[in-house]
């Protein structure tokens, strides 16, 4: 590839993305900084030590050093000011970085970050970023005076006024303020009431970022490290903030921070599990991984297992499963690092900082004691580190979530509901939650949606009451989740509905019979034509009163998504209901079969138009069975259309108003963001749940087999929940929940058909079943579910007994909630 190209480097990326779908992405950004780093590296090799991670390492994933200017200076903040919560604010010469400490580590993005708008898979803190700084330019046009976003950067020296220049920096500003002695106060020359007003932009700036950062409503402690915090008044009252604290030393807290660093071993591997068991196969990798550790300089009673992952590989044989895990340990002797923090002091003229650095100089001695410190009143650099890598924190990005309107109102023309980007996001957080972890990523379906807008196209939902002619069509993706990262959709379900309306309009279709001369097969219950032919019928405006809307199946993920971009390209409206009023694994589940006996007309269909139409299914499990089959023929990935329902039996047989309910959570998630509620609380407020735990994943086992992905996922509590283990199976949908109290039998907690819901801790995103991994911090909660599936004719396939577990009593929660159509309000 190199001699073919003319290229003079080449980086892989497979290794930093354990998902195929997302190594494009990761390969484009993560190949950004790799000439600028090759040459630092060249020139600075005395970094292999200090910064806790081999030269050789940088240049092979030079994305790793994307945060870890950001990482530092938080790690640096703790370690100088002694306080375990807080937000840090970082103020350099020409931006301003802040990112939250949690328990004495930097929160982390565990999930999906954003580098310049590119969506990747790297694990970094959730930092945010404005331009302001040390050297940002002070600009006064009539009576308005701004800060930044231009700066002086590097020229801070000779373009400042304090120091003989002739620009207006905000340095000067904080000079001329007397909260820092530097150059020349006496030169500074600025127009009456300007260097208030700066200041007053520069308080406003800091106060509205650190407003976006935090979680909660109450104030926290912001600690200013960085040469430009000097431009922060210490003494000041800022919203939402209880005290400021700028540490001795505050101006090399990166460099601090940086001397702490640790060094890490990661084993990434293909095992065959019809060898030895996962358990083993596990285990052999943490051994290897903390060998890796050692062998890199860590100690080995420091070394800590921070990340495992596995991931079945469907199309390799011999149940191939891939195997990630990943140790990390401190340097040797403590002392050492901090010899190396104490000579960078001393070339800054400072004092050392080892031993007697002061606690804290907060103000408040009761809130500083709430962030406990060991021995001396100091935070070590163990301490630090251990908490670093203990845990991780799901965050959505906040600067996001504040821009959204918090009292957004729906656009509501003529009866129809016109989604608009706002209601695209809320109905992606709603649908995702309701799905219960299933009903595929609902990410992808928002893209797709968001696609249809750019498009110009309109996402049109009616209120099932206004169905009045025709019939309303169904489709949705089949498959194993898990598949849907690695593979994107095509055109399988558009496919898969153009047959079942040929076959509609033709006029040849009597159930359960096709006039044609097309092979007919019939085997275990299901009448069936193979390789249905793409030129059956040609449909033309007679045929349009034939079906009128289209609508989900179950309102859980990407297939709450589907008939929307679906119906964008047709110009058809969506029905605000759907067959579930959650997500299931198994069409059977599916309301309009449980209340009417018709299961065909259907097609299913893969992305190369291969289509296999049913005319007639004796049951809807025999419908299932044999999809099933198809689908994991066509990759555990295919399109669905489901027989249409007539307009007048929609009500009847459907969950009213999903679509409406799923956007109304989503909704007030976003607004729990904005207003620093928890949105875990907002969440069980709005759907009646019960908090089952809030803890850490510690473990999770997936599998795909026979189209479905199937597994578990034990979250060990901490907090209020702590000494209980929450234990989660799931086939595509979260199933049952059992808890485990102090190593005593399991006492099941939650089952089907109420909803089993799990969720970042912080933010309230979904988390969903091919996105579980180790280490992150979620909250899994109970609500119950929608009474269409709770009579008795809907027990017969959506109780627990339905999926196996026939040791599981179902009892039935009546505190569901019923709301109203976002159209008809």
């Amino acid at each position: 590839m190199l001699k073919e190209s003319g290229m003079s480097w080449l980086l892989v990326s497979f290794p930093l993305s354990s998902r195929i779908m997302r190594i494009s992405p990761t390969r484009s950004v993560r190949a950004f900084p790799w000439p600028v780093l090759k040459s630092i590296v060249t020139r600075a090799s005395s970094l292999k030590h200090q910064a806790g991670e081999t030269s050789e390492t940088a240049l092979q994933y030079p994305v790793h050093t994307f945060a870890s200017g950001a990482t530092n200076s938080m790690r640096g903040a703790a370690y100088l000011s002694g306080l375990l919560n807080a937000v840090v604010c970082d103020i350099g010469g020409t931006s301003t970085d802040i990112g939250a400490l949690v328990s004495g580590f930097p929160r982390e993005s565990s999930t999906h970050i954003k580098v310049g708008e590119v969506r990747t898979n790297f694990r970094m803190p959730d930092v945010m970023s404005i331009a302001l700084g040390g050297g940002s330019i002070v600009n006064c046009t009539g009576k308005t005076v701004t800060v930044g976003p231009l700066s002086v950067s590097y020229r801070l020296p000779v373009e400042a006024q304090v120091f003989g220049g002739s620009t207006l920096t905000a340095t000067d500003v904080a000079v001329a303020a007397g909260f820092y002695e530097l150059g020349d106060r006496s030169k500074v020359k600025a127009a009456e009431g300007v260097i208030d007003a700066a200041l007053e932009e520069i308080h406003a700036m800091i106060e509205a970022l650190i407003d976006k950062m935090k979680l909660s409503a109450g104030d926290i402690p912001v600690v200013l490290v960085g040469g430009g915090s000097i431009l922060i008044d210490q003494n000041r009252s800022v919203k939402g903030v209880s005290y400021f604290v700028r540490p001795q030393h505050f101006d090399v807290a990166n460099a601090v921070g940086a001397a702490l660093s640790q060094v890490s071993g990661t084993v990434d591997l293909v095992a065959s599990l019809v060898e030895t068991s996962r358990s083993a196969a596990l285990e052999s990798a943490r051994q290897q991984a903390v060998r890796l550790a050692v062998e890199a300089g860590a100690t080995p009673e420091s070394v800590q297992i921070v990340q495992i992952e596995d991931i079945p590989l469907t199309y390799l044989p011999g149940s191939a499963t891939r195997i990630k895990v990943k140790a990390v340990g401190d340097l040797p002797r403590l002392s050492a690092s901090l010899a190396v923090v104490e000579e960078l002091l001393k070339e800054c003229n400072l004092a050392a900082v080892i031993t007697d650095l002061p606690r804290s100089q907060s103000p408040s001695s009761s809130a500083a004691a709430n962030d406990c410190v060991e021995g001396n009143g100091l935070v070590t650099a163990r301490t630090l580190d251990t908490l670093l890598v203990e845990k991780a924190v799901v965050k959505a990005t906040a600067a996001s979530s504040a821009a959204l309107p918090a009292d957004w109102t729906p656009t509501v023309i003529d009866g129809e509901w016109l989604l608009s980007e706002h209601d695209v996001e809320c109905i992606a957080i709603g649908a995702g939650i309701m799905g219960c972890g299933g009903g595929g990523n609902p990410y992808i379906g928002k893209l797709g949606a968001l696609h249809q807008l750019k498009l110009g196209r309109r996402l049109r939902v009616i209120s099932p009451d206004s169905v009045t002619g025709g019939n309303v069509c169904i489709v949705l993706f089949m498959g194993a989740p898990l598949v849907c990262i690695e593979k994107l959709f095509s055109s399988e379900i558009q496919s898969a509905f153009e047959a079942v309306k040929e076959i509609l309009c033709s006029g040849q279709y009597s159930y359960p019979n096709l006039e044609s001369d097309l092979d007919v097969k019939k085997e275990n219950g299901v009448k069936y034509i193979e390789n249905f032919p793409r030129d059956f019928y040609k449909c033309s405006e007679k045929d349009n009163d034939v079906i009128t809307a289209l609508m989900p199946a179950e309102i859980g993920g990407l297939n709450s998504f589907m008939p929307l971009v679906v119906a964008a390209e047709l110009d058809l409206p969506v029905v605000d209901a759907d067959g579930m009023g959650r997500a299931f694994p198994e069409l059977q589940m599916f309301t309009p079969f449980i209340y009417r006996d018709q299961y065909a007309p259907s097609c299913v269909s893969d992305e190369n138009g291969v289509r296999e139409v049913v005319l007639q299914a004796d049951t809807p499990k025999e419908l299932e069975n044999h999809y099933r089959a198809i689908c994991v023929n066509q990759g555990c990935m295919s399109g669905v259309c489901l027989t249409p329902i007539p307009a007048e039996e929609v009500c009847r047989v459907t969950v009213k108003y999903s679509m409406s309910r799923a956007w109304r959570l989503g909704q007030a998630v976003m607004e729990a963001r904005v207003n620093h509620r928890h949105p875990v609380d907002t969440i069980m407020e709005h759907e009646n749940a019960v908090l089952l735990i809030a803890g850490k994943i510690v473990d999770v086992q997936r599998r795909i087999t026979g189209g479905f992905t199937r597994g578990h996922v034990d979250v060990e509590g901490f907090g209020e929940h702590d000494g209980h283990l929450l234990h989660v199976e799931f086939q595509n949908e979260y199933l049952i929940a059992t808890m485990q109290t102090g190593g005593k039998t399991s006492e099941v907690k939650a089952c089907v058909p109420n909803l089993i819901m799990m969720v970042d801790t912080d933010t309230g995103e979904p988390v969903n079943t091919d996105e579980v991994r180790y280490g992150l911090r979620v909250s899994v909660l109970s609500a119950a579910s929608a009474p269409q599936i709770r009579t008795p004719e809907a027990l017969k396939v959506v109780s627990p007994q339905a999926f196996g577990y026939n040791h599981v009593e179902y009892v039935e929660r009546t505190d569901y909630v019923e709301y109203g159509s976002v159209v008809q309000t």
